[in-house]
């Protein structure tokens, strides 16, 4: 118990952290999808009720909100609908057969064995968070090496390059062992902590100083360097592989989400609909539809509102792993 509240403060932590000095990170990528969800349906609370209250919708008139309420309706059984068959479709093209499952677990054996050949460790975590942490207190190791060859560039600029790369390549990994280490919370942070760099500035790094020196590069810098991009190298592909079951994850719950909010607004807006059908004045008094209508339709904006805080994510971390190194999609790297 004591574990699961440790580990649900250190969660709290790092969002309020996230939340509070990059936002859009938080909004994008690691906020509670919920959260954002509830976030952008407040936006449109506020802004119905302000029209409400600014007497711009008068609501007195049927045929404008029964208009409305059909839009509603008829749009989100569409989106559902949809939605939830697309998600359904990909989910399902990832069912293997007993063949592909045993192929698919000999490679990640395999890679589980050249991170251990590279990071020389025997045991190695299962874990995403864990993994780079591992992966990343190697390279530490490995830059440290590389300094301590007692080796720099004659080319000035070169020499400012390389520093400036092994600098950064240490702030990184700081980073990145800062943010995951101790944590178990998932595929989630662990994404996030290496999403948004773009390591093919290191291989590029490397091929300069190789083809700048050639055989006369001292053999202790070429291997440290050899050993940097292969750790580079297991780090890109745990972040593609790591990617690809974090987007299964979030378009199961994506679907899921998308049917246990949407059915009951469906009902809600088909009721409310209903009560427009009699003859007379509707069941309700009008004081208490003027605040029943913009509340129902504000719900309405639900489903759409809670895809759009999915897609934003989705988005997000597709467009940032788009190329896989040593290219890179970015202008100016």
């Amino acid at each position: 118990m004591d574990a699961d509240w440790q580990e649900t403060r250190a969660e709290l932590g790092v969002e309020l952290g996230l939340l509070q000095y990059r936002p859009v990170d938080w909004v994008l990528l690691s906020g509670s999808r919920l959260a954002v969800s509830a976030g952008l349906l407040a936006i449109v609370a506020a802004i119905m009720g302000a029209i409400v209250t600014a007497g711009m919708a008068p609501l007195t008139e049927r045929t404008p909100i029964l208009f409305l309420l059909f839009a509603l309706i008829g749009g989100n059984f569409t989106l559902i609908t949809i939605v939830v068959s697309i998600s359904q479709f990909v989910l399902t093209r990832h069912l293997e057969s007993p063949g592909e499952v045993r192929e698919g677990l000999r490679e990640m054996i395999g890679y589980r064995q050249e991170v251990g050949e590279a990071t020389r460790e025997k045991v190695v975590p299962v874990t995403p968070s864990r993994l780079f942490v591992l992966l990343f207190r190697s390279i530490d190791r490995e830059l440290e090496a590389l300094r301590n060859a007692g080796w720099s560039p004659p080319d000035p600029e070169l020499r400012r390059d390389v520093e400036r790369l092994v600098a950064d390549l240490e702030g990184h990994a700081a980073r990145v062992i800062g943010l995951v280490e101790g944590s178990d919370a998932g595929i989630r942070y662990a994404l996030l902590a290496v999403l948004d760099t773009d390591y093919s500035r290191y291989f590029v790094g490397a091929y300069r100083v190789r083809a700048a020196f050639g055989e006369d590069l001292p053999a202790s810098v070429a291997d440290a360097l050899d050993r940097i991009e292969r750790h580079v190298e297991q780090v890109d592909v745990a972040r593609r592989y790591f990617k690809t079951v974090f987007i299964q994850s979030e378009l199961a719950s994506l679907s899921r989400l998308l049917l246990y909010i949407g059915l009951p607004v469906q009902v809600a807006s088909v009721v409310l609909m209903l009560l427009f059908t009699a003859p007379a004045d509707p069941i309700l008094a009008r004081p208490v539809l003027r605040i029943v209508i913009p509340l129902v339709v504000t719900a309405g904006f639900a489903p759409i509102v809670l895809l759009t805080a999915y897609i934003l994510r989705l988005a997000t971390v597709v467009e940032r792993t788009a190329a896989m190194y040593p290219f890179t999609t970015r202008p100016g790297r």
